[in-house]
């Protein structure tokens, strides 16, 4: 049994390395006769080449003829006629009755013919001369020089508004003095330093003299002290906050004591024509001038009643400054 069974595994290995092994020999139908001949390959015909395009000859166009050079037109233009002189208006005879007005733009009086008669050019003026430069920026033709501030910093320019509170009241029956307080610090030119600090008063005056329709008091500061004791002529009006003239103030007209008078006078016209009229006439006329000697002294004094201007303390103003102030000299103390 042994032998029988190594007998049967030698026989199944041998087969199974058979099957495993490639085959190297050729089979029954690999193998032709010897005389035969292979069988021819096929082999691709070639592709066939792109066509080529034949060149495309451009066709150059014609030249085009050369025109003849356009004959000149020749264009009429008229000539504008010669221009007509106009006379000159003649000016209507002066009436020797006529007020003449003359200008005269001269600093100061000059013999006739002169450089300073009416009419005359200075000979300086044109260049620019002295005689130029005294004249008034206001006088056509006259010449100003530009000017720089000597001390920006303690400079208060011309123009600057100063707000500052009433503290005295105003009332025009008679004139007086006013009082107020800076209640803003106010710088130089140049903004470096406070020249007029809060708190600073102003000293001003006022006058009587209010006439009909004016509705707004008038006041000239004249002085200005600073808490340190610095003090300086001013010389600036009033203004209200937003820099108009004057500031605004109570009016009392005085109504009934302007017009007393002349009430009184039409009821004595109306009873005077009364007690004299007919007894049997029922129109009472009152004829102007009756009683006029008797009544025209108390109606002449109404009629010199004038409005009387009232403002109360505490109201806000500015003060316009109307010319430069120079605190240069306010730091030096004894």
């Amino acid at each position: 049994m042994a032998v029988l069974g190594v007998l049967l595994f030698t026989v199944l290995d041998a087969r199974r390395q058979s099957l495993n092994a490639p085959a190297v020999k050729p089979g029954a139908l690999d193998r032709t006769s010897p005389g035969a001949e292979a069988p021819p390959l096929y082999v691709p015909p070639p592709p066939p080449s792109a066509p080529v395009e034949p060149p495309v000859q451009q066709v150059q166009p014609a030249p085009a003829p050369a025109l003849p050079p356009p004959q000149p037109q020749i264009i009429y233009v008229p000539q504008p006629a010669p221009p007509q002189q106009q006379a000159a208006p003649q000016q209507p005879p002066r009436v020797a009755g006529d007020p003449a007005l003359v200008i005269d733009t001269t600093s100061g009086e000059a013999p006739a013919g002169g450089p300073g008669a009416t009419g005359a050019v200075p000979p300086n003026a044109a260049a620019g001369g002295p005689d130029s430069s005294t004249r008034s920026p206001g006088i056509a033709g006259g010449r100003v020089r530009v000017a720089q501030f000597a001390n920006r910093s303690s400079t208060v320019p011309q123009g600057t508004l100063i707000p500052a509170v009433l503290e005295t009241g105003l009332d025009s029956t008679r004139p007086g003095l006013a009082r107020a307080m800076v209640t803003k610090d106010v710088r130089g030119f140049d903004g470096t330093r406070i020249l007029i600090p809060r708190g600073s008063r102003l000293i001003g005056e006022y006058q009587a003299e209010a006439s009909p329709g004016q509705k707004r008091a008038l006041v000239n500061w004249i002085r200005l002290i600073r808490p340190d004791g610095a003090t300086i002529a001013i010389g600036s009006p009033v203004s209200d906050p937003v820099g108009r003239g004057g500031m605004k103030a109570k009016v009392d007209n005085h109504f009934f004591a302007r017009f007393t008078g002349a009430i009184l006078q039409s009821a004595l016209d109306i009873g005077v024509n009364l007690a004299s009229r007919s007894a049997n006439s029922p129109v009472i006329v009152a004829l102007p001038g009756t009683v006029q000697q008797t009544t025209q002294p108390l109606t002449q004094q109404t009629q010199q009643v004038t409005p009387t201007l009232k403002v109360s303390p505490g109201t806000s103003i500015t003060v316009f400054v109307a010319r430069d102030l120079d605190f240069s000299g306010a730091d030096n103390k004894p």
